[in-house]
């Protein structure tokens, strides 16, 4: 295992302007991020520990650039995140995934497991139809979920299973790194302890 850690994060900042009038010009900013540093060695895990509203999410999401930091430098893999932008940031997100807190909201009621877990696959040009199909199979079960969930809508499963389905979605591009936002504090709690014990 290298020396070397797999992230870093110096000095994040992510400020949300707040804006005013009928222009509507910022007079000021919510700090949800201010000067938060870490680093993540390989092969380990790093909690994130606050009390509601201290900035938890956003600064998983800053890692991955889905809301965009306003200061401070994450460097994943040795590329310097905030640098990076179009198709390099593209495959930089292949081997960054997120499952987010609510599994009601992260999956899309409109499409089955198979093009939910798919999706990613096809973006980014990883494998032929069969290949894909191996990987989605792989990833569901690992989660513990059957291969017949491939045909089946998000509506039709329970909240633990749809938080699996999420973790599988990430599993399935293989990442070095998941960000994972409360990912049990919307289910029950007979079905948490299942849930981190997948994740270990």
């Amino acid at each position: 295992m290298s020396n070397q850690p797999i992230l870093v994060v110096e000095h994040l900042e992510t400020h949300f302007p707040i804006r005013r009038g009928l222009m509507r010009r910022p007079v000021g900013a919510v700090r949800a991020v201010d000067g938060v540093s870490f680093t993540v060695a390989k092969g380990r895990t790093l909690g994130i520990v606050g009390e509601s509203g201290c900035g938890k999410t956003t600064v998983g999401r800053s890692i991955l650039r889905l809301v965009e930091p306003t200061g401070g430098r994450i460097v994943f893999a040795g590329h310097d995140v905030r640098q990076t932008h179009g198709a390099a940031l593209r495959g930089l997100r292949r081997r960054m995934q997120i499952v987010f807190q609510d599994p009601y909201g992260s999956l899309n009621p409109r499409m089955t497991v198979r093009a939910i877990l798919e999706e990613g696959l096809v973006i980014h040009r990883l494998g032929d139809a069969a290949a894909r199909l191996a990987r989605m199979r792989q990833a569901l079960e690992h989660t513990g979920m059957a291969a017949a969930a491939l045909d089946r809508y998000p509506h039709e499963f329970s909240g633990g299973q749809r938080q699996r389905i999420a973790i599988a979605r990430a599993l399935v591009l293989e990442p070095e790194v998941i960000v994972l936002d409360e990912p049990i504090s919307a289910l029950d709690v007979s079905i948490q302890a299942q849930v981190l014990n997948l994740l270990v």
